[in-house]
């Protein structure tokens, strides 16, 4: 659910191109509105005609992407967030390792999800989220002192419950 809401903030943070096509960016504002009603199957329909008139569309992939892994369906959802990687700016690039090692995550496949979260932070250092789950992917592979010290960096860049928990069980782990 938080990759979905992540792919919002960027959508409603990232302007469109000056280049992009009116039919385009209909089809792209149709399927979001179809998104936000839940209607994930019709959302996808809209940001792939968006993609086929645009086939760089960084914000119709990121939103299909969501769409996809809403509908538990992660092998389209990691092709997608794989698109905007390669396609998207550095912020674009860095969400979508994040939501693709979420969609690993999802699909037990926690050593891809750890490779994609260290991707993304190693874009954006500061994405606490990214600290959070990729110290969740190492406590399934065994990786406790990995999982704790991740666990204070998404406390010391944001994660406030992670915070308070780091606090009342383990202080000594906030100290660095």
């Amino acid at each position: 659910m938080f990759p979905f809401f992540l792919a919002l903030l960027l959508g409603f943070c990232a302007s469109a191109p000056q280049a992009l096509a009116d039919s385009a960016k209909k089809s792209y504002d149709k399927g979001y509105k179809r998104h936000m009603q839940g209607n994930y199957r019709s959302a996808i329909d809209h940001y792939s005609k968006a993609i086929d008139r645009r086939s760089e569309y960084v914000q119709a992939y990121q939103m299909r992407a969501a769409a996809w892994h809403s509908l538990n369906d992660h092998k389209r959802a990691a092709k997608d967030y794989s698109k905007v990687i390669q396609l998207g700016k550095t912020s674009f690039r860095a969400v979508g390792h994040f939501n693709r090692g979420v969609v690993y995550y999802d699909s037990g496949r926690y050593v891809d999800a750890i490779v994609d979260f260290t991707s993304a932070l190693s874009l954006d250092h500061r994405m606490g989220m990214a600290y959070l789950f990729r110290g969740i992917a190492k406590s399934k592979i065994g990786d406790r002192k990995g999982q704790v010290e991740d666990f204070a960096l998404a406390a010391r860049y944001g994660d406030f419950e992670i915070r308070e928990m780091l606090e009342k069980h383990a202080p000594h782990t906030l100290k660095k």
